[in-house]
């Protein structure tokens, strides 16, 4: 996990200054002059947070004893000595994207996957939503479609419509990719047009995840989630929207149903352990749960188990 891209915020929350911890480590991240810069977030001297202190010029300066570190992390002045002395803060790889804000601890194993709707499509941010569960249990939950008719009643599916016909799942150098997922939806998208709805997945990360459905007039309605895992049992979500038609409605309206679907998954996700087993035998499995299956061997070979977020 410590070299793959992580979101950490939206872009509109960081100005200047902004304080971060992931992966147990506390990191700043520094706005200026049109770039980012993420810098461990405390003073090697008395571990004092630097996000407390204050931008002077292109430098940081501690709020505790008013040491200075350039954008690059170099200590540049010791106000009580008078000089600078050889410091160095710990850096690490920061980039923005989707209107996110992403950290890597490590040198990143790969780019961000290239969104085609975000440059075609109208545009609809969500969240960041705050769920008290396992981040993998929450990531498997956004691309489980059986538990539609159930925990979405009305809205994503219909306990009358249970059925999940066989479907496609493939890995691929994008990922896992799951095509031809067909669901009976009463309210696919707060439009309450009840219609069958056929939907492909992409796994492009651990942590983060594309879906597009189509229906039979080629209105497609996209979303991707990218989520960063606080801990084992702590999870937030930043997602965004894209629709090629219903311009017209109030992007709040749109928001309010995303809204409404992740507090029905989220009163779900809180009740589960905060563990996700790589260990298929741990769990049941059926056939509707083939993507399932596929991400948790992806887990298994791109990460391992990794304690510290309940994989195990």
């Amino acid at each position: 996990m410590y070299n793959e891209w992580l979101p950490v915020a939206f872009s509109d929350e960081v100005k200047d200054i902004y304080e971060t911890n992931i992966l147990g480590q506390d990191i700043v991240i520094i706005r200026k002059n049109g770039k980012l810069y993420g810098l461990s977030n405390r003073c090697p001297h008395r571990l004092a947070k630097l996000s407390k202190g204050k931008i002077i010029e292109d430098e940081i300066q501690c709020p505790y004893h008013g040491w200075r570190f350039n954008l690059e992390g170099k200590l540049t002045i010791v106000p009580s000595l008078g000089k600078k002395i050889s410091v160095n803060l710990r850096k690490y790889y920061v980039k923005e994207k989707y209107g996110i804000i992403w950290i890597s601890i490590d040198e990143p194993k790969d780019d961000l996957p290239e969104i085609k709707e975000w440059d075609s499509f109208r545009k609809i941010k969500c969240g960041p939503y705050y769920i008290n569960a396992n981040p993998f249990r929450v990531l498997e939950n956004l691309f489980d479609v059986s538990h539609f008719p159930y925990v979405h009643e009305n809205y994503l599916g219909d306990p009358k419509y249970p059925y999940i016909p066989e479907y496609n799942v493939e890995i691929t150098n994008e990922g896992i990719v799951a095509k031809n997922i067909k669901v009976y939806q009463p309210n696919p998208d707060g439009s309450h047009t009840e219609k069958y709805e056929s939907y492909t997945y992409i796994i492009y990360r651990p942590l983060f995840l594309y879906f597009t459905k189509t229906d039979e007039s080629e209105r497609t309605f996209s979303m991707i989630f990218a989520i960063k895992p606080e801990s084992k049992n702590k999870s937030v979500v930043f997602a965004w929207i894209f629709m090629n038609y219903d311009y017209e409605t109030d992007e709040n309206v749109i928001r309010n149903f995303e809204d409404t679907i992740i507090m029905q998954d989220k009163e779900v996700l809180e009740t589960q352990p905060d563990i996700y087993y790589l260990d298929l035998s741990k769990e049941i499995h059926v056939k509707a749960d083939k993507l399932s299956i596929f991400y948790r061997h992806y887990l298994k070979r791109r990460i391992g188990k990794f304690p510290e977020l309940g994989l195990l």
